[in-house]
């Protein structure tokens, strides 16, 4: 039988809290996006469509050269991440 320590038994580490801290916190600032540009999600609530077919479509009309796309780093939910936008040429 393996015995646990309780939380209650166990002492905060100073240095550990600073390094949780540090790695919670995000380093990347999101960019703001120019008028124009539109995510797959964007698109695809305007359009009433779903993330998918809309995705389809975009990738298509990208591939024929009738939009750009440039990724702009923006807040999803709780992340900050580069992602791809979508402007008509």
């Amino acid at each position: 039988m393996s015995h646990k320590k309780s939380a209650k038994n166990v002492t905060p580490d100073a240095d550990l809290a600073a390094w949780c801290a540090m790695l919670s916190a995000s380093s990347v600032v999101p960019e703001v996006v120019p008028p124009g540009w539109f995510t797959v999600r964007q698109l695809a609530t305007q359009w009433g469509r779903s993330e998918c077919t809309t995705g389809d479509r975009v990738k298509r009309l990208f591939r024929a050269g009738q939009i750009e796309r440039k990724d702009f780093i923006i807040k999803l939910d709780q992340i900050v991440r580069p992602t791809p936008h979508y402007k008509l040429k």
